[in-house]
């Protein structure tokens, strides 16, 4: 059973079955745009000349933001027009492990393999990802040494990525930390096991007393039902809805999860399975983050950008930008997307990017220097072109009033208000023709908070 329409995914058809959707995400398809970084040695000696190491930083902070923009742009171009549920899962788990780095090839490693075992084991997933350069650098475990304990890594794959906040104890941070010293990478972005640093003496963990190892860590931490249950409830929160998450529900499915060995794919099946996820009342109630909006924009428009940079503007302006998540626990989500401003600001882009309407919104500071999408007051031409002519041969219908509920049902989750499709009905009587009639009629829908739902 697979039904939702595009539940957030952008596909347009959606596939027929859940079949269809996992047979469509075997491939595994890397981004591929940074080459693996290598030692210059004659940058090494520059380095260590302090006149030179300011303005060679500058260069390679600069040289850093391009290719991370260029990366940013590939992945939401691939989200948009190539999108499978391998890519949300992705998405997902882009955000579940959140992380930033300035260093665009472990970006975009760790990207590759967070979709590389995005359907896989969460065990599989969780050991790769805890040995991942970026994730190491951006957690401090890079600084994890026996005589010096960093605990930053150690406590987050337990609050954030596995047993969730309240569920571990202090002294478990200690003791974990002390297992993952030695934990790092080199500079060309391979993980390595610095023995040297380690601690190899005994320690304590969730009361059992042995030579633990990170790995030994992360495999105690996966015994813990509590795993399988805090990321069944984050999938379903994902997926299906973040309102009245049902215990029993989440018991049930968080129970096969852990006797399936973690199997991602198996949880995912079970999910689009479920009633679940055609209840009625899960549809049309969860709030689209920034980059579902952006994509779903285009997605249903046909729309492409004609300036890359504007959609990175739209990212940092809405709040979520792709591999510049704002701290360690990530983007918030739901009710957290919405206020009176940037409620507003949403359901002005169907007419900023498809009415030619200018925009001299601004973007809050935060604070960070190195920021994307960071750009020079004054107005801005959001430009994105749709292909209104294919819109108008797919959608005109005989009768006006058709053509609107045609469009209502593909742009919107559920209907909106009577008094909303009566207005919209009224801007698009004066249309001269039908793709003008069309491009008011999407507009109106997209302007519309209903369309923020999913």
């Amino acid at each position: 059973m697979l039904d939702r329409g595009s539940f957030g995914l952008g596909l347009s058809p959606p596939p027929q079955d859940t079949k269809q959707l996992f047979d469509e995400s075997e491939n595994i398809l890397p981004l591929q745009l940074i080459e693996k970084p290598t030692i210059d040695q004659g940058e090494m000696r520059a380095l260590r000349n302090d006149s030179s190491r300011k303005e060679m930083m500058k260069t390679v902070l600069g040289k850093s933001r391009q290719n991370l923009m260029k990366l940013n742009n590939a992945w939401m171009d691939r989200l948009t027009n190539e999108p499978s549920l391998r890519e949300r899962m992705t998405f997902f788990w882009h955000g579940h492990f959140a992380c930033r780095t300035l260093v665009p090839y472990f970006a975009q490693q760790q990207n590759n393999t967070v979709r590389t075992f995005a359907l896989d084991t969460f065990g599989a997933l969780l050991m790769a990802i805890s040995k991942d350069p970026a994730m190491l650098q951006f957690l401090n475990n890079q600084q994890n040494r026996k005589d010096h304990p960093n605990e930053n890594f150690a406590r987050e794959v337990m609050e954030l990525f596995t047993l969730g906040r309240g569920n571990y104890t202090e002294e478990d941070v200690k003791e974990a930390a002390r297992a993952f010293t030695g934990w790092g990478f080199n500079v060309q972005g391979e993980y390595q096991f610095r023995q040297r640093q380690h601690d190899f003496g005994s320690k304590t963990f969730r009361g059992k007393t042995k030579n633990f190892t990170g790995e030994q860590i992360i495999e105690a931490i996966l015994e813990d039902k509590l795993t399988a249950q805090f990321i069944t409830t984050k999938l379903y929160r994902f997926f299906i809805s973040d309102q009245n998450i049902p215990s029993k529900i989440i018991e049930t499915w968080a129970d096969s999860f852990f006797k399936s060995g973690y199997d991602i794919e198996k949880l995912m099946r079970t999910i689009f399975q479920s009633d679940e996820f055609n209840n009625t009342a899960n549809i049309g109630n969860r709030i689209k983050s920034p980059v579902e909006l952006l994509i779903m924009l285009q997605r249903h428009t046909g729309g492409k950008f004609e300036n890359p940079q504007s959609v990175i503007f739209l990212q940092r302006a809405l709040g979520q930008i792709l591999f510049y998540p704002p701290n360690v626990s990530g983007w918030p989500a739901g009710k957290a997307w919405i206020d009176s401003t940037s409620l507003a600001f949403r359901c002005s882009l169907p007419m900023l990017l498809f009415g030619g309407v200018e925009t001299d919104f601004e973007t809050s500071d935060d604070g960070d220097a190195n920021g994307l999408g960071k750009e020079r007051e004054g107005k801005r031409r959001l430009h994105c072109k749709a292909d209104w002519s294919m819109l108008a041969n797919r959608f005109t219908k005989t009768a006006a009033a058709e053509t609107i509920d045609t469009i209502e049902t593909f742009l919107l989750a559920r209907p909106t208000t009577k008094t909303n499709r009566d207005f919209i009905s009224q801007l698009a009587a004066v249309a001269p023709n039908d793709q003008e009639f069309i491009k008011k009629v999407f507009i109106g829908f997209m302007s519309l908070p209903d369309y923020q739902l999913c």
